[in-house]
């Protein structure tokens, strides 16, 4: 969980804001088989990390992140993305309004990949 903190901390002005409410948003991301790595990114113009991709961890994951929610609610997209080696990339996306409903309305971002082999090259 230690390593969910420095993350927190290393994108502290989008994740905690000092003056602004918080919202915990619970993520659970597996994948079959495990072992993939999570990785999300947030894009606003007026957000520290944006555009940058985030090492979350590994499937399967689970964990609870703060975000500065007037802050999420402008983002202009949130896309989380499963990577292994020998299969084809996997996202999922979301305007920040459409995160923060989705987390609040079902009370996490739940999401299961299907994990694609790729291509021999042939």
């Amino acid at each position: 969980m230690s390593k969910y903190l420095v993350l927190l901390l290393s994108c502290g002005a989008f994740l905690l804001g000092a003056c602004s409410s918080v919202t915990p948003i619970r993520f659970k991301v597996h994948s079959e088989p495990e072992g993939a790595y999570v990785l999300y990114q947030v894009t606003g113009s007026a957000l520290p990390c944006a555009d940058r991709w985030i090492y979350l961890g590994n499937t399967p994951l689970q964990g609870i992140y703060q975000f500065d929610t007037e802050k999420l609610r402008a983002s202009d997209r949130i896309a989380l993305r499963v990577m292994q080696q020998g299969y084809m990339d996997q996202s999922r996306e979301w305007t920040g309004r459409a995160f923060y409903d989705e987390a609040r309305s079902k009370g996490l971002i739940f999401w299961v990949p299907e994990m694609v082999p790729a291509g021999t090259g042939r």
